[in-house]
């Protein structure tokens, strides 16, 4: 038996709800066509972790699994040494991740995934719902059939297709969304943005910063930049309400005039704005 290592194996012949906390570290956790849950925890460098792994609960509770051990104080990671959590589960379960310091990654298809990390990047593969914060981290999130929130307080965030509504917040780094059906709001104050496709509306916001959507053909797009440019690709074929405006830039649009669309015309409204940069609107 490796004193830095523990393993256990649970009965999972459906998907389970994990509930996964570590201090500091790695987790990653991998759905697949299996019917058992298995969960290992190394500790690495550190004998403070290995005497964290030995304490820890972890435990079938219903449909739950959990594994969680005692809290750290401020100050005590230095020496502790590190932890990687590696479970292998179910495609469709459902995951609660969270790290202290470190990382959290995922693969295959999970069910709802909430992550959190104090100072750390997170990477989702494939989710029905993704909930992901770091204080101090980059997020990834390939793909969500259903909602998407992230937000970082100093890092990058970039979202692949989502299915339903998108909420993405950084403070401090660039936002990029691929695509999304539902509502979608992205904010920084010092980064640029970027939407592949917009669905039914869209909202994005940031001080300092470009502000790019790709393609828009229905739904309504909001964008807003004090110190950038803005530019929206409209799709052929869907006309356009613009109200476009820049106090100190220009206001360039490639689209031909034409009467306002009939209420059954496929239409997108446009408001965008900046103080100091161009506003572009063209056929995408």
């Amino acid at each position: 038996m490796n004193p830095d290592s523990r393993t256990m194996t649970f009965e999972t012949p459906t998907p389970p709800r994990l509930r996964v906390s570590i201090p500091c570290g790695r987790i990653s956790v991998t759905a697949e066509d299996t019917a058992v849950t298995r969960i290992e925890l190394v500790a690495i460098r550190g004998g403070a972790a290995r005497d964290w792994i030995a304490e820890a609960e972890i435990a079938q509770h219903g449909d739950e699994i959990v594994v969680r051990g005692r809290r750290l104080g401020f100050g005590l990671f230095g020496g502790f040494g590190s932890i990687e959590a590696t479970i292998h589960t179910p495609h469709g379960s459902d995951a609660t991740l969270s790290v202290g310091s470190g990382r959290i990654e995922t693969g295959g298809q999970l069910g709802k995934v909430a992550a959190s990390t104090g100072s750390g990047n997170i990477h989702v593969a494939d989710c029905a719902e993704a909930n992901a914060h770091t204080g101090s981290g980059n997020i990834e999130i390939d793909l969500a059939s259903g909602s998407v929130e992230a937000k970082t307080g100093s890092g990058e965030v970039k979202v692949g297709k989502v299915g339903a509504d998108a909420r993405i917040t950084t403070a401090s780094g660039n936002a990029r969304l691929e695509g999304v059906a539902g509502a979608a709001r992205l904010t920084t104050a010092h980064g640029n943005i970027e939407v592949g496709e917009a669905g039914d509306s869209l909202e994005a916001f940031t001080a300092s910063g470009n502000v790019q959507v790709r393609r828009a053909d229905h739904g309504h797009v909001r964008a807003r930049t004090v110190s950038g440019g803005v530019r929206v690709g409209v799709a052929s074929g869907v006309a356009a309400l613009l109200d476009l405006s820049t106090v100190s830039g220009r206001v360039r649009s490639d689209l031909a005039a034409s009467e306002p669309p009939a209420a059954a015309e496929a239409h997108v409204e446009l408001v965008l704005s900046t103080v100091s940069g161009n506003v572009e609107v063209a056929r995408a």
